[in-house]
């Protein structure tokens, strides 16, 4: 039950993103036209040929449009405050499966918590109708928790994203971000995306750096140009909510996975970057994987913990 505190507390603390009332402080760059370079689209032949022909930031604004104009997203997410407790992963930490519909503002939530890799009866939860049930590993079955847990009456502020982009929207709202991003000249750096093979599968894999730049009155601006650009769809990043675990000054290095048929993000492997400032804390690591269900999941409840895992193509390394 302690436990259960701890993780339910971890959630609140994490689940605030980073400035979210400061969005208005900075200012960005004049604006940039969009790329109109050679791409791929869902269903044409993806070779290591023909990725090496494509414009990385054409390609991938395709990618980050898909994306975002996906009805609905289930991700899994774990996040870890610096590169350390990442590799070593000897400390508690979180993995959390959610997904909102954005059009109704339900949600689904579960979490894992562990304390280390080693954990072998972590602690597991799933909320249903408000409230939060934890598998018992002595009595091996669900449980209602026997305290107040307001992370399964209100939407998360976290775990709902990748920190960059968030599904739900139109293709005309996704355009407005993808604009608002080209203002910043520097933020978004795509590099050109590969063919890879592991566990078995193909995948394409890009890097992106989004680098924090200089701002007005030379102030640093990092992940907080992405939830700007989320704004510009029309929505309020605190009622959405944006999911966001670094602070505004933060850029972040990502690693994407894509389905070779969909070409959406099926994994991502995310590092901060930090200012050149180097006044910011961290950086933190987060690995993200991917879904994208017709409807939203359904809590159940079996004769198992469900313990949530995460798939990483590259394995639990830093790229």
């Amino acid at each position: 039950m302690v436990l259960w505190v701890l993780v339910a507390a971890l959630v609140l603390v994490i689940g605030i993103p980073a400035g979210i009332y400061g969005y208005k402080k900075l200012t960005g760059d004049d604006a940039t036209a969009a790329p109109h370079g050679k791409t791929i689209e869902p269903g044409q032949p993806v070779t290591a040929a023909s990725l090496a022909e494509v414009d990385p930031a054409t390609f991938f604004e395709g990618v980050a449009k898909r994306q975002m104009t996906q009805p609905l997203a289930r991700l899994k997410v774990a996040y870890f405050p610096d590169q350390q407790k990442f590799l070593s992963r000897t400390d508690l930490w979180l993995t959390t499966d959610s997904a909102i519909d954005h059009k109704t503002d339900k949600f689904y939530l579960a979490t894992t918590a562990r304390h280390g890799a080693a954990d072998d009866e972590p602690t597991n939860a799933i909320c249903k109708d408000g409230k939060s049930y934890s598998w018992g590993n002595y009595a091996k079955k669900w449980q209602v928790v026997p305290f107040d847990s307001p992370e399964c009456r209100k939407k998360p502020y976290t775990y709902t994203g990748d920190g960059l982009f968030s599904s739900g929207l139109t293709a005309d709202q996704a355009d407005k971000v993808l604009a608002k991003l080209r203002d910043y000249t520097g933020y978004v750096n795509p590099e050109q995306p590969t063919l890879l093979s592991a566990g078995g599968h193909t995948y394409v894999r890009q890097v992106v750096d989004f680098k924090p730049v200089k701002l007005a009155h030379d102030e640093d601006g990092g992940s907080a140009i992405s939830m700007w650009a989320f704004k510009e769809s029309g929505n309020d990043p605190v009622s959405w909510p944006w999911s966001n675990p670094w602070p505004l000054s933060t850029g972040v290095h990502a690693v994407y996975y894509l389905d070779t048929k969909t070409l959406l993000p099926v994994a991502a492997f995310e590092k901060g970057i930090n200012p050149p400032s180097g006044s910011t804390e961290g950086p933190g690591v987060q690995v993200v994987n991917y879904a994208y269900p017709k409807t939203l999941p359904v809590p159940v409840f079996n004769n198992s913990p469900q313990t949530l895992s995460m798939v990483l193509p590259q394995g639990w390394k830093l790229q």
